[in-house]
């Protein structure tokens, strides 16, 4: 972590925007290090909290309070309540999320990540890959619990990562669902993920990669919900809620993309949990699949 920097603005600098004056001041930071100190309040321009696309003058002063480093990026190594390991051999394991934690750093220094936990369990993975999320072959939303697969060795990571990307990583998750829904439904509507907090399902566009589909099949109802199962191979951020809810079946306890509230005890969190992960095996090419159970308030329905 970088603390206590001080600059005037030069005539070579003058009218540049706060973000990029950054940038290049300090070659090699990356630009969420920048983005996420001056959000913070860690910069300020002649005393006053800075904004990344404010116009500076010359001679005027730029501090710098604390902006993080490329390292402090990197998962802090960690157990984790409620992770476990829920199968493993010397080249894959697959992880058990808990809610309500980051699958992998969302701030510098962040402990209590499940990319945190992977790397406490097998130190190996530091040395495979350097990013964030080290080895996990997918991601799940902060509020979504359930089954992560990592890989532990190089061949396997860059295998893991051509099967992921020709949509050969399956994952199917448990839903509980507002409504009943009595009929298996195939969701192929597009998804627009350009920016911002929520995707759209844009209306009335259909995505031509069947690999994008979420397909939907009721398990069990209940007097106003229903618990269902999802199943998705190439799927983008969010797509299980969204398309959900734009089908009119939106997940119990998605505040993002619902207005329905909790429904009872055991509702507060979000419905969502990733149930089964199968895949080719890395190393033999054999169907490897993994089953993390639904937590109990999934069986209230």
């Amino acid at each position: 972590m970088m603390e206590r920097i001080d600059w005037i603005v030069e005539e070579r600098e003058g009218n540049s925007r706060l973000d990029r004056f950054l940038r290049i001041r300090l070659p090699g930071l990356p630009a969420k290090s920048i983005r996420f100190a001056i959000e913070a309040g860690e910069v300020r321009v002649n005393g006053m909290p800075g904004e990344k696309g404010e116009s500076l003058r010359v001679g005027d002063r730029v501090f710098v309070n604390r902006i993080a480093e490329e390292r402090d990026w990197l998962p802090w190594p960690g157990e984790l309540p409620g992770a476990s390991v829920l199968y493993e051999d010397e080249c894959v394991a697959v992880l058990e999320k808990p809610p309500d934690v980051h699958t992998e750093p969302q701030r510098p220094i962040e402990k209590g990540t499940l990319a945190g936990f992977l790397l406490h369990r097998y130190p190996i993975v530091e040395q495979i890959s350097p990013t964030p999320g080290l080895t996990l072959l997918t991601r799940l939303d902060y509020a979504t619990s359930g089954a992560i697969p990592a890989a532990l060795n190089e061949p396997s990571f860059a295998r893991l990562i051509r099967e992921r990307e020709q949509g050969r990583i399956r994952k199917v998750y448990a839903c509980v669902v507002a409504g009943r829904l009595r009929e298996e439904m195939v969701l192929s509507g597009r998804i627009d993920s350009g920016g911002g907090a929520k995707v759209k399902v844009l209306s009335g566009s259909r995505e031509m990669d069947p690999l994008r589909w979420t397909t939907v099949t009721p398990i069990r109802e209940g007097e106003n919900a229903t618990l269902v199962r999802a199943s998705i191979c190439r799927g983008k951020r969010h797509q299980i809620r969204a398309h959900l809810a734009a089908a009119g079946f939106p997940i119990l306890g998605d505040r993002r993309y619902s207005a329905v509230p909790p429904m009872g005890p055991g509702k507060e969190r979000l419905m969502l949990h990733a149930s089964e992960v199968e895949f080719p095996h890395p190393r033999t090419g054999s169907l490897v699949r993994v089953v993390s159970p639904p937590p109990g308030e999934f069986q209230v329905i």
